[in-house]
């Protein structure tokens, strides 16, 4: 998989962010971030008061939720909490709007929205009747994409629900839309990578993020104190997907676009499976070599690649080069103890949202009158 040195580096107080800490470091802006957030305890409350799901898995998907960000309703039915009938009628309930009916869909209603509105709302057309046109959403108070649809097409739309999952799989089916867009973190736009020139301001910005994205910007500023390229990775099995990057010929675009398969012998499967560091050459495996020709790297010259993991699963890869044809810093000793926060910032940002889901969800309900009468 490659000639280097394996570096063991396995990652294992609650500190809610508050409001003016996400203004601050904006993300969107402080309207944005209460408004997106606001769907979560409904959806959760609906979900949880019906004995649909317990305060456990709801906790456990806020967590992946913070990982691989989408939406709470997403990442229950990707742990198997929920069925997506359940969801879906959960999801009408909270958006107060028909549920899509995928048995109902009509395929000429495609001919009507454009791949570039699709693309851009992530809507999909689910029929048409006379001037109406009933249009399935993940979002359905999206005001601005009804309008927007509406005025385009010179027809009235009706905004139905569904799950985002189901609007994933519809997009790239129907409009060849690449399905990455499900891990996007739904408390905030991705901010740039701040410009900071020293580890120990870029280790701060960690420490101060309340998004996954921006501990990612702030894990790329602090990688770039040491390469002059690096990319930042998602480990979903069976692929590790980039996510962002900065440097020598990168940025978030061409970060996007790459993806390694870990059923196939290279470095980013032997991170991942073994959670240690790696520095020195990439191999000679097929895997290798197809992302070094599409970075832009010359075979032969070395790189790092760093594990995020969390509670014992490696959620992220960092990779750090110096360039197309230069050689990687072999002091890395403090990164990688920098980058012992990558973890407990995720954990700081759970254990945040379950505390602020708990507080707008209230509590449980408890039992009924003639429940306590049984016991």
């Amino acid at each position: 998989m490659g000639s280097g040195m394996g570096l063991g580096s396995r990652h294992d107080s609650p500190e809610q962010g508050s409001d003016q800490a996400w203004g601050a470091a904006g993300g969107g802006g402080l309207l944005e971030y209460r408004a997106r957030r606001s769907a979560l305890p409904i959806l959760g409350r609906i979900l949880r008061d019906r004995g649909v799901i317990t305060d456990r898995q709801l906790q456990e998907a806020i967590q992946h939720q913070v990982l691989y960000g989408g939406r709470l309703g997403t990442s229950l039915y990707e742990l198997g909490f929920i069925t997506e009938e359940r969801l879906t009628d959960a999801l009408a309930r909270a958006k107060g709007v028909p549920a899509v009916d995928l048995k109902a869909l009509q395929p000429e209603a495609l001919a009507l929205l454009p791949k570039k509105l699709a693309q851009r709302f992530k809507v999909f057309p689910c029929r048409a009747r006379g001037q109406t046109l009933f249009l399935g959403m993940v979002d359905p108070s999206d005001h601005v994409a009804v309008a927007h649809i509406g005025y385009s097409l010179g027809y009235i739309v009706r905004p139905m629900v569904m799950p985002e999952f189901r609007m994933v799989q519809l997009l790239r089916d129907h409009y060849g839309i690449d399905e990455r867009w499900r891990y996007t973190d739904t408390h905030g736009s991705g901010p740039a990578v701040p410009e900071v020139k020293d580890p120990a301001g870029a280790a701060e910005r960690v420490d101060a993020a309340v998004t996954r994205d921006e501990v990612v910007a702030a894990v790329l500023a602090l990688a770039l104190c040491y390469f002059k390229r690096v990319v930042f990775f998602i480990v979903r099995e069976p692929w590790v997907m980039g996510w962002d990057g900065a440097g020598e010929g990168m940025d978030r675009t061409r970060a996007a676009a790459l993806r390694v398969p870990l059923d196939l012998p290279s470095v980013f499967q032997g991170v991942t499976r073994n959670r240690t560091m790696f520095v020195g050459r990439p191999g000679p495996e097929h895997a290798n070599l197809a992302f070094l020709a599409a970075i832009g790297k010359k075979p032969g010259t070395t790189a790092a690649l760093f594990p995020v993991a969390l509670r014992g699963r490696v959620v992220n890869l960092v990779w750090g080069d110096s360039g197309s044809a230069g050689a990687a810093r072999g002091d890395l000793g403090q990164l990688l103890a920098l980058m012992q926060k990558i973890p407990r910032a995720y954990l700081r940002i759970i254990r945040a949202r379950i505390a602020e889901s708990r507080k707008e969800a209230g509590p449980p309900p408890g039992p009924t009158p003639e429940e306590e009468r049984g016991a």
